[in-house]
Protein backbone atom coordinates (compact mmCIF):
# COMPACT_ATOMS: atom_id res chain seq x y z
CA UNK A 1 0.00 0.00 0.00
CA UNK A 2 1.38 3.34 -0.74
CA UNK A 3 0.12 6.01 1.53
CA UNK A 4 -2.00 8.69 0.52
CA UNK A 5 -3.22 11.73 1.69
CA UNK A 6 -6.50 13.32 1.21
CA UNK A 7 -5.47 15.76 -1.75
CA UNK A 8 -4.00 12.67 -3.41
CA UNK A 9 -7.38 10.63 -3.04
CA UNK A 10 -8.91 13.68 -4.47
CA UNK A 11 -6.82 14.10 -7.03
CA UNK A 12 -6.50 10.49 -8.41
CA UNK A 13 -10.60 10.42 -8.26
CA UNK A 14 -10.78 13.75 -10.30
CA UNK A 15 -11.00 11.85 -13.63
CA UNK A 16 -13.19 9.03 -11.97
CA UNK A 17 -16.16 10.97 -11.14
CA UNK A 18 -19.25 9.25 -11.71
CA UNK A 19 -22.27 11.40 -10.48
CA UNK A 20 -22.32 8.70 -7.38
CA UNK A 21 -20.49 7.37 -4.30
CA UNK A 22 -17.62 8.24 -6.42
CA UNK A 23 -18.63 12.01 -7.12
CA UNK A 24 -19.61 12.12 -3.63
CA UNK A 25 -16.28 10.92 -1.55
CA UNK A 26 -14.29 13.57 -4.93
CA UNK A 27 -16.75 16.21 -3.16
CA UNK A 28 -17.34 16.13 0.02
CA UNK A 29 -15.11 13.30 1.53
CA UNK A 30 -18.20 11.00 2.13
CA UNK A 31 -17.44 7.55 3.04
CA UNK A 32 -20.44 5.04 2.41
CA UNK A 33 -20.64 1.34 2.42
CA UNK A 34 -21.08 1.31 -1.19
CA UNK A 35 -17.91 3.32 -1.74
CA UNK A 36 -15.41 0.25 -1.58
CA UNK A 37 -17.02 -1.68 -4.12
CA UNK A 38 -17.66 1.23 -6.35
CA UNK A 39 -13.84 1.82 -6.22
CA UNK A 40 -13.41 -1.92 -7.15
CA UNK A 41 -15.72 -1.92 -9.87
CA UNK A 42 -13.88 1.09 -11.84
CA UNK A 43 -10.39 -0.30 -11.00
CA UNK A 44 -11.33 -3.85 -12.10
CA UNK A 45 -12.51 -1.66 -15.60
CA UNK A 46 -9.34 0.02 -15.57
CA UNK A 47 -7.32 -3.04 -15.47
CA UNK A 48 -9.58 -4.83 -18.23
CA UNK A 49 -9.13 -1.70 -19.91
CA UNK A 50 -5.07 -1.98 -19.73
CA UNK A 51 -5.36 1.37 -17.24
CA UNK A 52 -3.03 -0.51 -15.00
CA UNK A 53 -1.33 2.42 -13.28
CA UNK A 54 -5.07 4.26 -12.42
CA UNK A 55 -6.19 1.03 -11.64
CA UNK A 56 -3.26 0.83 -9.10
CA UNK A 57 -3.91 4.26 -8.21
CA UNK A 58 -7.65 3.50 -7.20
CA UNK A 59 -6.23 0.79 -5.24
CA UNK A 60 -4.32 2.94 -3.35
CA UNK A 61 -7.64 4.69 -2.62
CA UNK A 62 -9.51 1.78 -1.47
CA UNK A 63 -6.74 1.21 0.73
CA UNK A 64 -7.00 4.61 2.03
CA UNK A 65 -10.75 4.30 2.47
CA UNK A 66 -10.49 1.19 4.34
CA UNK A 67 -7.93 2.98 6.63
CA UNK A 68 -10.59 6.02 7.29
CA UNK A 69 -14.10 3.45 7.59
CA UNK A 70 -17.38 5.39 7.14
CA UNK A 71 -17.55 8.90 7.61
CA UNK A 72 -19.97 11.54 6.75
CA UNK A 73 -18.91 15.22 5.04
CA UNK A 74 -15.52 16.02 5.43
CA UNK A 75 -15.30 19.82 6.54
CA UNK A 76 -12.80 21.81 4.81
CA UNK A 77 -12.37 18.91 2.22
CA UNK A 78 -12.67 21.07 -1.16
CA UNK A 79 -9.62 22.69 0.26
CA UNK A 80 -7.64 19.56 0.01
CA UNK A 81 -6.61 20.11 -3.44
Amino acid sequence: MTDINDAAVREILRPHRDGGVISRMYATGEITDATIPALGMLADQLHLDSRDEESDRLDDVIDYVRAAGERPSVTGWVAKL
